[in-house]
């Protein structure tokens, strides 16, 4: 007997980014072009940490413990904004910029809401 859903029961479906058509909806997304921005980079420093610490070593060398409260912190952004604002639209196809960015793979895992 099974206590709860298995991993693929959580998860609707798999993306794999960058891909064309997130490119494509990511660009879509017009009037929040400084959020767009802020976001991906900031998914970028969650991602690869060591960009923000070779720029803290080079610009700031006494800034260890600043960058460690960044890079310590739990992986998590929430999106939060009135309904259809583009929250949903925004965290399925923000992973491409970032991809493209960081030159990577990233696998998208929305998790679905009707498993329970």
């Amino acid at each position: 007997m099974q206590d709860g859903p298995n991993f693929n029961e959580l998860f609707e479906c798999r993306q794999t980014l960058p891909d064309i058509d997130a490119r494509g909806r990511l660009a879509r997304l017009i009037g929040i072009e400084d959020q767009k921005s802020r976001l991906a980079k900031m998914l970028s420093l969650l991602i690869n940490p060591s960009d923000l610490e070779a720029w803290a070593k080079k610009y700031h060398p006494n800034s260890n413990s600043i960058v460690a409260t960044v890079t310590n912190r739990p992986p998590l952004v929430v999106l939060a904004g009135d309904v259809g604002s583009g929250k949903t639209e925004l965290a399925e196809t923000i992973g491409d910029a970032v991809a493209r960015n960081l030159d990577l793979d990233i696998t998208l895992l929305p998790l679905s809401l009707s498993s329970g």
